[in-house]
C-alpha cells in the first residue's frame, strides 16, 4: 500500500493523493492478490499511479488490475468467475 501511496504521491502531489480516498480491503499474500477501493472520480489517477510502479522494497514487480467495479459485492462476484 505504500508504494500505491507514493506513486500516487509522486504523480499528483498530496492534494492528489487526498483525493483518492485510497483503502485497502484485503491483501492475499499466497496469492499475491489485493482488492483497493479508490473514490471513482479518481480512478484514473489510481490506474496510473499503479502503471508506475516497478520496485517494492527493491524488488521488482508487475501490477496487474484484473477487474473494476462499482462495488466490493460485484468485485467478489466477478474474481470468482
Amino acid at each position: 500500500m505504500n508504494a500505491l501511496w507514493n506513486a500516487i504521491t509522486k504523480l499528483y502531489g498530496e492534494h492528489g493523493a487526498s483525493q483518492t480516498g485510497l483503502t485497502l480491503i484485503e491483501y492475499n499474500p499466497d496469492e499475491k492478490l489485493a482488492v483497493i477501493r479508490t473514490n471513482n472520480t479518481a480512478l484514473n489517477m489510481t490506474r496510473a499511479s499503479i502503471a508506475t510502479i516497478t520496485k517494492i522494497e527493491e524488488k521488482p514487480v508487475a501490477i496487474h488490475v484484473l477487474a473494476i467495479s462499482g462495488t466490493i459485492k460485484a468485485l467478489y462476484k466477478n474474481l470468482r468467475h
